[in-house]
């Protein structure tokens, strides 16, 4: 398997997730969008040891965020987005929907399993799953305290590293 490119975006991540929800139909609403981003992000981490992204993830009122996935999705509000994130290179004058080559396997292959666990969740229960108990948002928001409260990668990656085992341990309870 081929090694995790360096510089990708929050934008490629949101791309594939976009991409898979438009080939199956499946709607995605901003708040959708920023969790399974955040799943992606923390299985990246859990998995793979690496970085999918580098920006922060922020502990906001209804959970993790990507502030720049926010700013660019926040005019659909509650509804489905219909469109992919886009870059533009204010230098030339260009634009482009940046995507996640094939070729990075490894990537890929966590992003399909992001996709095909939590695809079916709806934005309300992936809300409420990072809300719980424990998980980086919990430790990290503070009611009151505004939206600048950043979570660490090193809870994130621990977090995910905690989950992704308990999944192995009951699959195999069913083998």
């Amino acid at each position: 398997m081929k090694k995790i490119k360096e510089n990708y975006t929050p934008g490629h991540v949101a791309n594939y997730v976009l991409e898979c929800a438009f080939d199956e139909f499946y709607p995605v609403t901003q708040m959708k969008l920023q969790k399974l981003v955040y799943i992606s992000y923390g299985w990246t981490l859990a998995t793979l040891n690496k970085k999918l992204f580098d920006e922060p993830i922020y502990a906001w009122k209804h959970g993790p965020v990507v502030k720049s996935l926010y700013d660019e999705f926040k005019h659909y509000k509650a509804n489905p987005i219909d469109q992919l994130s886009i870059n533009y290179d204010m230098d030339s004058y260009t634009s482009d929907s940046p995507r996640i080559p094939y070729e990075d396997e490894n990537v890929i292959v966590v992003l399909n399993k992001v996709w095909g666990i939590y695809k079916d969740f709806n934005a309300g229960t992936l809300r409420r799953k990072t809300h719980e108990k424990g998980t980086p948002w919990h430790t990290t928001y503070r009611k009151g305290e505004g939206i600048d409260r950043q979570i660490s990668d090193e809870l994130i990656k621990s977090h995910f590293e905690s989950k992704i085992k308990e999944y192995l341990e009951n699959a195999r309870q069913f083998t």
